[in-house]
């Protein structure tokens, strides 16, 4: 059996410098069906508690798809209950008996209904804890996944779990930071008597945005951010962003 190592090699490159938690579960679909391809995709990723975090990120998969299967489907997919959280990748037609299953509620009415006939898949664990889940999907007139996919599924989802588990932690870093920031920028509100809007000329001038970012993001014209931006330097006694930003972080 063939490794195209080239590809993989290409894939951790792409995906290792992916940063952004929320961003990096769309690229690493993105890459991966360039590996393996697909019809459709899901990826979802886990908290500490196994609780889903956030929506998930899918390929190919409506959002009136995901509602169905989270208000409904989800109590009839055997496949779920048989391999979530297990360390292994999984084809379904070597977990399941297609000549039965595809005569169940959940496959007829959900699967075939969206084009979801093969179907395999991966959960990312770190320390033994879940991090992701990896669904991939292809037609029936699509050839079923292989076992060269599952050990694509398994070489990748080892390197996504290193990557993952720093994602995880900078986010945390990161929440906490902007709850120290949001904090800081309440404290100066309240201690200058700024008003609620010039609260928020405040918040997006401590990003680094500038006064046309502003303007676009708070829906005004850039001679309103200019009044606000005036009367916070009156308030605050300063006479620039920077002995702003070095009056709020003192």
């Amino acid at each position: 059996m063939e490794i195209n190592w080239e590809k993989i090699i290409d894939f951790i490159y792409k995906t290792g410098k992916i940063i952004d938690l929320h961003k990096y579960s769309y690229y690493f679909l993105k890459e991966l069906n360039q590996l393996i391809p697909f019809y459709a995709a899901n990826f979802f990723l886990f908290d500490e508690k196994k609780e889903l975090i956030g929506d998930p990120v899918c390929f190919n998969i409506n959002e009136s798809v995901l509602k169905a299967y989270n208000d409904y489907y989800w109590q009839l997919d055997d496949i779920r209950n048989l391999a979530f959280d297990q360390q292994q990748p999984i084809i379904s037609t070597e977990l399941m008996d297609y000549k039965c299953w595809i005569n169940t509620e959940y496959f007829n009415d959900f699967l075939a209904k969206n084009r979801l006939y093969y179907s395999c898949g991966i959960d990312i664990h770190a320390d033994n804890k879940l991090l992701g889940t990896i669904s991939l999907f292809r037609t029936y007139k699509d050839q079923n996944f292989t076992s060269r996919d599952l050990i694509y599924l398994k070489i990748l989802a080892e390197h996504s779990s290193n990557h993952l588990k720093k994602l995880f932690e900078i986010e945390k870093l990161r929440k906490k930071a902007n709850k120290q920031n949001e904090n800081i920028i309440n404290t100066t509100a309240e201690s200058f008597q700024l008003s609620s809007r010039e609260k928020d000329v405040l918040k997006l001038i401590l990003q680094g945005k500038t006064n046309e970012e502003i303007a676009n993001e708070l829906f005004v014209s850039i001679n309103t951010v200019k009044k606000h931006l005036s009367h916070i330097f009156n308030k605050t006694e300063v006479h620039n962003r920077t002995e702003l930003a070095a009056l709020v972080y003192r």
